[in-house]
């Protein structure tokens, strides 16, 4: 949307290749965009599994490019794919009539496991050479993402640029201050499975309660650990409180809380730490994959080790401390505002747009392109 508002651009498109388990919500929200958006359904199958059936049962990306691209009559596309490595797995696109496109193509961080699975090891290192075959431009959102990419999928390091997430910035949404007086709010936001370690700070929380500390913990998402945040909440109701899914937490959820809390095992770059920066809520994180590359200890955000005392030790930094905590709010969101606030964001992908056009085509019909773009992400 912020590429479209900017002008840079004839056109642009959105395009979601999901199963048909893919939520009715999201299809409401892909709906309400003010955009060229289009829809391709699949059978609803595990990671690797769903990516090889794109090759039997192609997804028609080549045909919402050019439908878009004739829309706004130009004759060069990006297609930009936000599926990282796998969306390797969607080329070469076949291009009929006039046209170039390029390709790009986004990580947003590492987190597969080819332990013991070396056939699985090897389709996905296949998958990421095709983008490297075809010539695709290639980013991260995190520099810990290129490491990863380079060990487990021998993609070279210097064939990324770095580029954050990043998020229009909104002055009207701001976090609670915290004064030190009342019930302390504890947050959590993001999917619900272990890797994110919700539940670490659920029990950091009556951990501070049982010392005699006004924590609330708040959860808000969805996930297959979904039950256990319920049973969270049914046994302690005064302290655990579960919202399930939240629509647009920026304005409806994180405003509410005095800090966030993620605790993941690995990570690449989330945007719920991003979203905090972005309100001015203090964040308690582990430092995995991308968060030390955003937050630095006890400037602008906690890191810790993934224990409940630990996280309990980084809630009282902040609850015994109201000016640690009004210190830390404002640094993150002056880290935002220098890093990860949309414009920034949008100066990066043009630039990198430009460069890919430059260079030899990835695609291309026989007829001559015109100097004119348009971006379908």
């Amino acid at each position: 949307s912020a590429q479209a508002a900017s002008g840079s651009y004839a056109a642009v498109g959105i395009g979601v290749v999901a199963s048909k388990a893919w939520p009715d919500r999201y299809a409401d929200e892909l709906a309400g965009i003010e955009l060229n958006s289009y829809r391709c359904k699949t059978p609803k199958l595990f990671g690797t599994a769903q990516f090889l059936w794109q090759r039997v049962q192609r997804p028609p990306i080549h045909q919402w490019a050019e439908d878009l691209m004739t829309k706004a009559g130009v004759s060069n596309a990006i297609i930009h794919f936000h599926n990282a490595w796998m969306s390797g797995a969607f080329l070469p696109l076949k291009i009929r009539g006039q046209g170039t496109i390029k390709i790009v193509a986004t990580m947003h961080g590492m987190f597969a496991d080819f332990n013991g699975k070396p056939l699985r090891h090897r389709l996905h290192c296949w998958m990421a050479s095709r983008l490297i075959n075809y010539n695709a431009r290639l980013t991260s959102v995190d520099s810990a993402g290129t490491f990863q990419a380079e060990r487990l999928l021998g993609i070279p390091q210097k064939m990324f640029s770095v580029i954050p997430n990043g998020l229009t910035e909104q002055p009207a949404w701001r976090a609670s201050a915290w004064n030190g007086k009342g019930v302390f709010q504890l947050g959590y936001l993001g999917n619900l499975e272990p890797r994110k370690g919700w539940e670490i700070g659920a029990q950091a929380a009556l951990d501070l309660t049982a010392k005699g500390k006004q924590v609330r913990y708040v959860i808000a998402g969805d996930g297959p650990e979904k039950k256990q945040a319920q049973a969270w909440q049914r046994r302690h109701p005064d302290i655990i409180e579960y919202l399930g899914h939240v629509a647009q937490p920026r304005s409806n959820f994180l405003p509410k809380l005095h800090a966030l809390s993620l605790m993941s095992s690995h990570e690449g770059l989330p945007m719920s730490i991003i979203e905090a920066l972005s309100v001015r809520l203090p964040v308690i994180a582990s430092s995995v994959g991308g968060i030390p590359e955003v937050l630095a200890d006890e400037k602008s955000g906690l890191l810790v080790s993934r224990d409940p005392e630990a996280v309990g030790k980084a809630i009282l930094k902040l609850y015994d401390y109201p000016e640690v905590h009004a210190k830390i709010a404002t640094e993150g969101y002056e880290v935002f505002m220098k890093h990860f606030e949309m414009k920034t964001i949008l100066r990066q992908y043009h630039a990198l747009y430009l460069k890919s056009l430059q260079e030899a085509p990835s695609f291309t019909s026989l007829r001559e392109k015109r100097p004119s773009m348009t971006v379908c992400g």
